[in-house]
């Protein structure tokens, strides 16, 4: 073999030692290992909102009783526990709340009829017959003054506040049916008018002429 041959053999197996020194070389581990995320998984912790509820009570059933007056013609629903009178001063007939404990002054329901056979009058005179009457209470606000669609007529009805030594508020509903005209007047201490007025709506939607 010539010299030259003998050169490019000992180049050729020094290039396949190399070669071979680096395909076997070891692989170092890195010092921060790989690591996996997990998957993120998002949570609702908003509650559910409930449907919003809402409960009235009406003028049925064993809570509530009617009472009609033949000879006055008129009826209405009242709350079974509340007490009735009849023939109170001026009043045919009045519906009191019960008592919730000494020195309270329980809510009424009053209602009076007046015969305007010698005096007859619309029922905006008389209601502004009526109101004139209010100007003596003492502290007197009149809150509304306004038309009023009952059961089976047509009335006003007129809210106001005054003094009686204590403040009360007054709610009065007039009717007129020819001869005859009909006040419902609901009284309660002002601070407890919230309290007893679902009652107060019922009793005066309830209310109807019988002749």
């Amino acid at each position: 073999m010539s010299p030259r041959a003998l050169v490019l053999a000992g180049a050729g197996l020094l290039l396949c030692t190399l070669v071979l020194a680096g395909c076997t070389q070891p692989v170092i581990p890195s010092p921060f290992p790989e690591t996996t995320q997990a998957p993120v998984t998002t949570v609702s912790t908003a509650a559910a909102t409930p449907a919003a509820t809402t409960s009235q009570v009406t003028p049925k059933g064993q809570d509530w009783l009617t009472y009609t007056n033949t000879p006055y013609g008129f009826s209405l629903s009242y709350p079974a526990g509340w007490t009735r009178q009849e023939n109170v001063g001026t009043s045919v007939v009045v519906f009191t709340s019960p008592s919730t404990g000494m020195g309270d002054i329980p809510a009424t329901m009053r209602i009076s009829m007046e015969d305007l056979t010698l005096n007859p009058m619309s029922l905006e005179q008389y209601k502004a017959a009526q109101l004139a009457k209010k100007q003596g209470v003492a502290q007197f606000n009149l809150i509304y003054d306004q038309a009023y669609k009952g059961n089976n007529f047509g009335g006003w009805k007129v809210a106001y506040t005054g003094n009686t030594g204590t403040l009360m508020e007054w709610v009065e509903v007039y009717v007129i049916k020819s001869p005859n005209a009909y006040t419902l007047t609901y009284s309660s201490k002002e601070d407890r008018y919230a309290s007893y007025v679902v009652q107060m709506d019922n009793m005066f939607k309830t209310f109807q002429l019988t002749y």
